[in-house]
């Protein structure tokens, strides 16, 4: 594509401790760019992460593009800058892009070391800990130092710029669903895996999926179902949450001693969530903050309706009835309202299945955020030749 354009080498560094959505984000693009021609050779590098990245290599190279783990990691800060500077210079590195805290930061000072641009992809903060917050500081002071930042909404954008990032250095480039994904007839024995969690097979089954950590909310989920169970026992559902997390125990504890733990299942983390997905009957997301959440673009796309919270990005992806409903964050009545309310109206379930079904293969869409990417990659890129 534009034959004219001098192909630039871009390096994407990130520090990957399992294979979910900003993994999904990065394999999307480049895979993406390369399908359609663009104008750049792109390489991914992850820190370690105690052998966490071994599932996003191993995607990256059966796809058929380089996927390098990087020889140093904490705490050894200083040797992994080290690296990144030889690198950039070995393989004359066009411009760096930089997924999370710690690759923005040793990114960031391995690019001005050797002189290239480097970007910042920023898909939201959580305040998790004071362990976070203090990453989350310094990443902060970090986008004030980048040659772009990119955020996957507007919602984190405003974030980001209200912390002192020049508004000219911020854009924003939604997440994407590849729809391909999501085009295979279902395989009916997924459901019935589903039923198989449960006692009793419920009549509807609710989905959930994401880290067992504070920012997404499943103590919230966990309190709206015990009210939706407490005022209305004769529906019939049960709700399969996908992830791991350090509050699994906790979780289980709270589950186990509202009395739903028939109704709530914690059942792991699954590399098959894509199968799973289109044998709920709804789909819930309860986070207290959130960037773009991809599971949300993943289960429209699978035609199942999602009820989310109004956080971060959620409503640019959401019209609350029609492609989807939302509710206030960090309220489990409405949360439990607007569960109950889905359970109890099929038609309606239908139709913001079928609406966001439409919107999000329409609207986020690979070959769209592969192109601003490649956009802005040019830009900084051929500026620094």
């Amino acid at each position: 594509m534009n034959a004219g354009l001098k192909t630039l080498n871009i390096v994407h560094l990130t520090a990957s401790p399992f294979f979910g959505g900003p993994e999904r984000v990065i394999l999307d693009v480049i895979r993406t760019q390369s399908e359609l021609n663009f104008n750049v050779e792109n390489k991914v590098i992850s820190f370690r992460e105690q052998g966490g990245c071994e599932p996003l290599i191993r995607e990256l190279n059966n796809a058929g593009f380089d996927g390098i783990i990087l020889e140093h990691d904490m705490p050894h800060l200083a040797a992994a800058y080290g690296d990144l500077v030889r690198f950039f210079r070995r393989e004359k590195t066009s411009l760096v892009c930089a997924h999370g805290h710690k690759s923005r930061l040793l990114s960031w000072l391995a690019a001005r070391r050797v002189g290239i641009p480097v970007v910042g992809v920023s898909h939201g903060w959580t305040w998790q800990d004071w362990k976070t917050s203090l990453y989350e500081r310094i990443d902060q002071w970090v986008h004030h130092r980048m040659d772009k930042v990119v955020c996957v909404s507007q919602g984190q954008a405003d974030k980001v710029i209200q912390t002192g990032t020049p508004q000219n250095r911020v854009t924003v480039i939604h997440n994407a669903i590849n729809p391909l994904r999501f085009n295979e007839t279902p395989d009916f024995s997924y459901r019935r895996r589903l039923q198989d969690f449960f006692g009793t097979t419920p009549k509807l089954i609710v989905g959930a999926a994401g880290r067992l950590s504070p920012e997404k909310g499943f103590d919230l989920l966990a309190e709206a179902i015990r009210i939706v169970v407490d005022e209305t026992p004769e529906l019939s559902f049960g709700v399969v949450l996908f992830g791991e997390g350090f509050l699994r125990e906790s979780l289980q504890t709270r589950i186990d001693h509202t009395g739903i733990a028939n109704r709530f299942k914690m059942v792991g983390f699954t590399s098959e969530l894509d199968k799973f997905l289109p044998h709920f009957d709804l789909f819930v997301q309860s986070s207290h903050t959130e960037g773009f959440p991809c599971v949300n673009l993943e289960a429209m796309a699978s035609g199942v309706p999602v009820l989310a919270t109004a956080v971060g990005g959620v409503p640019e992806q959401i019209i609350s009835g029609e492609t989807g409903l939302l509710v206030p964050p960090n309220d489990s009545t409405s949360l439990a309202n607007g569960l109950r309310r889905l359970l109890e109206n099929e038609p309606l379930r239908r139709l913001l299945a079928k609406q966001g079904q439409q919107k999000t293969l329409t609207e986020f869409t690979c070959p769209k955020q592969a192109e601003k990417y490649w956009k802005l990659f040019q830009e900084l890129g051929n500026k620094n030749h």
